[in-house]
């Protein structure tokens, strides 16, 4: 069930969601580290905003969570799929619903209509599935330039595909605070994913 309002999520979406979500930080705090090693576009990221202290230990962080956040990508779309969310939930956009949504959108960022997920999320999201899957393979390309080298050819060689991982990385992190912007503006969406119930009107009279 995924109607707004006070019916939480199943478990598994609360699970892969906030594992998701610890080990997307890890990656980026050490994605930060691993950057300072060889900068090419901005300055460092200052010491407090990385993790691991060093280029081996950065890697180290960013290897293992890598792996934790592969596995549970793969749950979460094959369970998606099996249990029909990911059509019900991103795949139904109609043009008209779209002009209508953005226009909602344009007006007011944080109106979430009814409470559900509106057209420009569900494009916003099947974004995001886009740009995680070009992470991925351009991960395994840095990691393994020599065994995945049609792939590193396929991005550009390995300085491109550097600028491509970094390029991705930066527009998940701007996609993340809007999420969390929203999420906090919408307590209706917010609560159930933090397994809570939010109270109807007559219960709070």
């Amino acid at each position: 069930m995924d109607a707004p309002g006070n019916d939480r999520p199943p478990r598994w979406v609360r699970a892969t969601h906030w594992i998701h979500a610890a080990s997307f930080f890890t990656l980026l705090t050490s994605g930060w580290q691993i950057y300072a090693a060889d900068p090419f576009w901005l300055p460092p990221f200052p010491e407090w905003a990385t993790l691991g202290g060093s280029l081996p230990g950065a890697l180290q962080w960013h290897f293992a969570a890598m792996w934790v956040f592969v596995a549970n990508g793969l749950v979460a779309v094959v369970t998606l799929i099996a249990s029909g969310r990911l059509r019900r939930l991103y795949l139904s956009v109609s043009g008209a619903g779209f002009r209508a949504d953005l226009k909602r959108f344009l007006r007011n960022p944080f109106d979430h209509g009814d409470g559900g997920r509106n057209a420009i999320q569900k494009l916003a999201y099947l974004g995001v599935l886009v740009v995680l899957a070009l992470e991925v393979a351009s991960g395994l390309t840095l990691w393994k330039p020599v065994q995945f080298q049609a792939l590193s050819a396929l991005l550009g060689g390995y300085e491109m595909t550097r600028r491509i991982h970094f390029t991705g990385m930066a527009a998940l992190a701007c996609f993340v605070v809007g999420h969390v912007a929203l999420a906090l503006a919408s307590p209706q969406l917010l609560l159930p994913m933090l397994g809570l119930r939010r109270k109807t009107r007559e219960e709070t009279r």
